[in-house]
This record gives structure tokens, C-alpha cells and sequence, in this order.
């Protein structure tokens, strides 16, 4: 659907997917009511170019700045988030600390680049399903993705990663996107995204050297999107349980020992196995 003044709304998740759209300084900056976007305008095309062409790898880089009044608190996050990436906040995933990463993720992409959102991570279905899964999946354009997230960080909030961790990460990241691909059966990926978030623009900088360094067959049919977030609350994220844990279903027919006591004390045979035993004694 289409607003008078040419703004696209996706209906299914209730707000603008395009909203507040600029071009300025060779950018293209975007605010919404979670964040703001920048992106260069010649990344920014050649990000939507580069998802149609299967085989061809590209690195982007984007900043993201989240509304002052949800930097650190998940309660004010979640209701300026379109209605998919609400979802994806809510509803458990695979396991992890992932949710508002994952969130985030697919927040950007969808004001973005108007992304919609078509499977959840517990959607997505695998053959054999012991691999490597892919968080999301998308579509952009007409054509359908498969989206991994991942963050790119040291331990601390201070500490900056380095080439041969960001190496790391993106040898494990990518080549577990080249296998969710083989084995996803709900979809055909022709490409997918691997969305790395920092801290930092150092950050980004190690990540974008080490990227450098990677074969040709590890990086192909993946589109790299490297974003620079200020939203530590995405970053400290711990995969600790959200609520009371559900209590363990007891098994079918199984007794407690109120029970127990009650059945061995009315069983018939109790008196004849006493005085069988003080027989032979």
C-alpha cells in the first residue's frame, strides 16, 4: 500500500517501512522511531544490485543510532519496533543471546531496504537437522534470503577485537552460512546476509581487513552487512532466561510418594510375604 505522499506500508507490519528517507553528503540516512540509518548512497545500491546476482561477494558498512529513550532498556525498544521484529523479540529462537540482535536486525533491514519478514529461526526447517542454522529468512525485492546474524566485540565494552578474531568469527559465520544453504529445505537460498554488528568504526575496520583475507569459495552467495551500533543494550545481551523457567512435565502414570506408601500398604500379599520370611528364619 502506497500513501499519498509515495511512502510504501507494509501492512503486515502496521508501520511505514520506508520512513524518513534523506540523501545528503553522498548519503542516504533514514529515521525511524528506533534509530537512525546511514548508509552511503553508492553501498546502499549496490547492496539491493548485488542480492539479485548469485556468486558475487560484497562487503557494506552502515551506522546505526538507536532514539535516546531505548538505549538501555528492552521495554522502550520493543514498542517503536515494526510488528515483525517485535515478533522476533518476543518468540524464542534457536538458543543464545541473540534476540535483540536478531530484532535489530531485521528492524534495519526492513526500513532499510523494505525487508519482509517470511520464516523465523524455529521456522526454518533443515535435512539433516544437526547443522548449521540460518536466524531468519526474508524477502527483498521478490527475492528470498536467507538472513545470519552475529556481533563482533570484545569482552568488554572497552576492549576492541582484533584481525585474528574477526577472522575467526567470519570463517565459522560463513561457513556455516554455506551449509544452512545446502540443507535448508523450506527454502532455495540463491544468496544470503551475514549482519555483523560493532561497536566501534575500529571495529568495523578489523572486520573489513580480515574479510579481505577470505577465498573467494568461503565468501561467495553472501552478502556482508557491517553495521556500527551505539545501542550497548544489543551488545550486553546474555542468553539468561527471560521468565520463570516452565516446570518439567512428570511422566504419564508416574506416582508420588504419598502414593507409593498407600499402594504398599494395601497390598495383599504384604501379610503372606511377612510370615514367609519369619518362616524361614
Amino acid at each position: 500500500m502506497t500513501t499519498a505522499s509515495g511512502q510504501r506500508i507494509d501492512q503486515r507490519d502496521g508501520l511505514d517501512s520506508s520512513a524518513a528517507r534523506v540523501h545528503a553528503f553522498n548519503s542516504v540516512i533514514i529515521l525511524t522511531p528506533s534509530c537512525s540509518i546511514l548508509m552511503s548512497l553508492e553501498e546502499n545500491m549496490l547492496f539491493v544490485a548485488f542480492l539479485g546476482c548469485s556468486s558475487i561477494a560484497l562487503l557494506v558498512r552502515s551506522e546505526c543510532q538507536p532514539v535516546t529513550s531505548v538505549r538501555g532498556c528492552e521495554d522502550e525498544l520493543a514498542p517503536v519496533l515494526c510488528r515483525s521484529a517485535q515478533r522476533m523479540l518476543l518468540e524464542d529462537n534457536a538458543g543464545g543471546s541473540s534476540r535483540i540482535s536478531e530484532a535489530m536486525s531485521f528492524e534495519l533491514l526492513h526500513r532499510a531496504f523494505r525487508a519482509s519478514l517470511i520464516c523465523t529461526e524455529m521456522e526454518l526447517k533443515y535435512w539433516p537437522a544437526n547443522g548449521s542454522m540460518t536466524d531468519y529468512s526474508i524477502e527483498i525485492d521478490g527475492i528470498c534470503l536467507g538472513v545470519s546474524v552475529t556481533r563482533a566485540m570484545g569482552r568488554r565494552p572497552d576492549e576492541r577485537i582484533d584481525e585474528l578474531a574477526a577472522e575467526a568469527l567470519l570463517r565459522k559465520k560463513l561457513s556455516g552460512i554455506l551449509r544452512s544453504s545446502e540443507t535448508c529445505i523450506t527454502h532455495s537460498f540463491r544468496k544470503q546476509i551475514l549482519h555483523i554488528w560493532v561497536r566501534t568504526c575500529a571495529d568495523a575496520d578489523a572486520v573489513e581487513r580480515a574479510y579481505s583475507r577470505m577465498e573467494p569459495l568461503l565468501v561467495a552467495n553472501t552478502v556482508v552487512l557491517l553495521t556500527v551500533c551505539t545501542l550497548e543494550l544489543l551488545f550486553a545481551e546474555t542468553g539468561k532466561a527471560r521468565g520463570p523457567k516452565l516446570r518439567c512435565r512428570s511422566i504419564k502414570g508416574a506416582k508420588d510418594e504419598a502414593h507409593l506408601r498407600v499402594l504398599q500398604a494395601s497390598d495383599p500379599t504384604r501379610c503372606n510375604r511377612h510370615k514367609f520370611m519369619a518362616s524361614i528364619t
